[in-house]
């Protein structure tokens, strides 16, 4: 097979090599569309850019890695895919690693990484304090982190991150809940030591303390974002003699743990109990699922962090203070909430 090239592809546009190569790797000097013909033609042509030969030019790899906690749970798995076809546009590739919540497995990763000399890594950390910061920091490694921050002030104002309001993700969801009049709530939480759960939570009891709700100790259970772990905290809960008439779950992923539990033992979703996940990921939306839930975009999330690293690769951003992109979410409304059948009693 014949390979094409840089120059194979010019001939075909009548236009220089240079033009074709900024084209394909997103740099200035190509408008818009010349930039949009050149990229579909390399495609149809079957261009395969050579990384070894550019790397040895500009002394770039045009590789970042990205960790992620559960490469199973469907949250990540779309996030490292809005990573991957976001470099793959800008002419990188992507070198996925799964830290499984390990802090231990995430200091392996980033080692392997930095030896395979990667041009910068994005991060979902595995703690809301992640000491692999500090020797990111120390070999001047660029780095994003997305859908985590670090909680430490000293830290944080210096690092760049692509997050959703997870504050007011979890207010809307408990907010919606205590609307609906429920007051005997349970809550099934992530991990503690990670940004998110942790912001979760203060925004769910933010809207518990407006509307008189307390949650007891035992009713609050944290599950590491594991489905199986989740299904086995909504056992524990289904055993109380006082069961709450709804869970709140951060994680779509556990909030079918929940749903698997309750429909095993005869618990009716949503006539004798509501559930509330996080994300919508694909399959909540389906048929007999119809999970109530907050949307969150992780494709968008991971492609926005893939593009914030890559300009801080080429150098593009000047300003001097770090990029904190904070993304929206919405509460969808489905059946296993029960609105559809009693709607806001306050």
């Amino acid at each position: 097979m014949i390979k094409v090239t840089i120059k194979d592809i010019a001939r075909q546009f009548k236009v220089s090599t240079t033009t074709v190569s900024n084209a394909l790797n997103g740099k200035p000097g190509v408008g818009k569309t010349a930039r949009k013909k050149i990229v579909q033609m390399a495609k149809k042509m079957g261009y395969q850019p050579n990384y070894f030969a550019r790397g040895l030019v500009s002394r770039q790899s045009y590789a970042i890695g990205l960790t992620i906690a559960n490469i199973s749970d469907p949250f990540s798995a779309e996030l490292a895919l809005g990573v991957y076809e976001k470099a793959n546009e800008l002419g990188y590739t992507m070198m996925l690693f799964n830290t499984n919540y390990n802090l231990g497995n995430e200091t392996k990763c980033l080692e392997i990484l930095k030896s395979k000399g990667v041009d910068g890594i994005i991060l979902a950390t595995v703690t809301q304090d992640d000491s692999n910061i500090d020797s990111l920091d120390e070999i001047q490694m660029p780095y994003v982190l997305v859908n985590r921050l670090i909680l430490n002030p000293k830290k944080a104002n210096r690092i760049d991150s692509v997050s959703v309001d997870d504050y007011g993700s979890f207010y809307q969801a408990a907010k919606h809940l205590c609307r609906m009049g429920h007051q005997n709530i349970a809550m099934i939480a992530g991990d503690m030591d990670v940004s998110t759960a942790i912001a979760l939570t203060h925004g769910a009891n933010e809207a518990f303390t407006e509307y008189g709700v307390t949650i007891p100790s035992d009713l609050f259970i944290e599950c590491g974002f594991s489905r199986e772990r989740a299904y086995q905290a909504a056992k524990a809960i289904f055993s109380k003699k006082n069961r709450p008439t709804a869970i709140l779950i951060q994680g779509d992923n556990m909030a079918l743990g929940v749903r698997e539990a309750a429909y095993e033992i005869g618990i009716k979703i949503p006539d004798d109990l509501a559930i509330v996940g996080l994300d919508d990921i694909n399959i909540s939306s389906l048929a007999g699922i119809e999970l109530t839930t907050i949307r969150q975009n992780q494709y968008k999330m991971g492609a926005t962090g893939a593009q914030l690293l890559i300009n801080k690769i080429k150098g593009e951003d000047h300003s001097g203070i770090s990029n904190k992109i904070v993304m929206e979410s919405d509460l969808i409304i489905r059946k296993t909430c029960g609105f559809h059948l009693k709607g806001y009693v306050k």
